[in-house]
This record gives structure tokens, sequence and C-alpha cells, in this order.
């Protein structure tokens, strides 16, 4: 009888001291991450640090953040019905910090219209020439910046172009 009983006596025993260390190790976690961040909070002088706020895709910097799109943007560039080339763009909208939260709900609607946009210019043979010619590319970020104001009203703000490829056929 001993010897059926004993197998889930000691489980038991485990389960409890492992509940035990668990709670324990917990309580000192938690101790310590509250002096880490009264330490993040101020420095040695008593003097508050301002702390960064991270969201989903925004980096502070002032009164405006970026809203960082989940996907860079793939543009083929067609002439006469034959793929020339491809670009690919990686595009960030400056927000304004009051809106950064609501804009992130209408990224679908920007993608959408964003892809358009530069599937016109693409057309318009404004793409591949941007490289070549900073005037193009800023007539490109501004129309893509009256293209998310459309969306977005005035939280748009600008326009950056993080990172630019282009894949000649």
């Amino acid at each position: 009888m001993l010897q059926k009983l004993l197998p889930v006596i000691v489980i038991i025993v485990a389960g409890a001291v492992g509940g035990g260390g668990g709670f324990f190790a917990k309580s000192m976690m938690s101790g310590g991450d509250k002096e880490a961040a009264h330490e993040e909070g101020e420095d040695r002088h008593g003097k508050e640090k301002k702390k960064k706020s991270g969201g989903h895709g925004e980096e502070e910097a002032g009164s405006t953040s970026y809203m960082k799109f989940s996907r860079q943007f793939v543009v083929p560039v067609v002439r006469r019905g034959k793929p020339k080339s491809m670009v690919i763009l990686d595009i960030n909208i400056e927000v304004d910090n009051s809106q950064n939260e609501s804009v992130y709900a209408l990224e679908p609607r920007l993608r959408d219209a964003l892809l358009t946009r530069l599937l016109a210019l693409a057309g318009e043979d404004m793409l591949p020439q941007m490289l070549e010619d900073v005037e193009k590319m800023e007539l490109m970020k501004a129309a893509l910046l009256e293209t998310s104001r459309e969306i977005m009203g005035d939280a748009a703000l600008n326009i950056l172009i993080l990172d630019l490829g282009i894949q000649n056929y």
C-alpha cells in the first residue's frame, strides 16, 4: 500500500516545493524590477531621466513618431506589357504623436493607396529615375504624402524612404 502512495506523495511534495520556489523567485524578481526601474528613472543626482516609450513600430522624436509598415513595398516597373525592373521600398510615415495609435488601424488602407500610387508612378517612369534625379525622389515623396493625407488627414507629416532597391531584368 505504501509503495502505491509513495509516488503520489513525492509528486505532491515536489509540486509544493517547486511552487514555493517559483513564488519566492517571482517575488525576488519583482522587487529587483522595482529597484531597476527606480534607478532607470533617476540618475545619481536625483534628476529624472526621460524614458523612451516603445510601441508597435514607433520611435519617439519630440512631438512626432514614425509609423513603420509591417512589410516593404514591392513595385514592378512594366513597359509594353513586359516587366523591366522591380523596385523595393521601405517607407515610414512621420505622424503626430497625438494620433500615433489610431494610424495603425488604417495600415491596410494606407498600403493599398500607397501601392496604387507607386504603380501609377512606375507607369510614369518615375521610380527608376529617382536614383539619378533627387527632384524625382522629392516629387515621389510629395505624391505619397498627398496620398497618405487623403486617408490619414493631417496626422501624416512626412514620408521617409529608409531603404530602396531596384532589380533590373
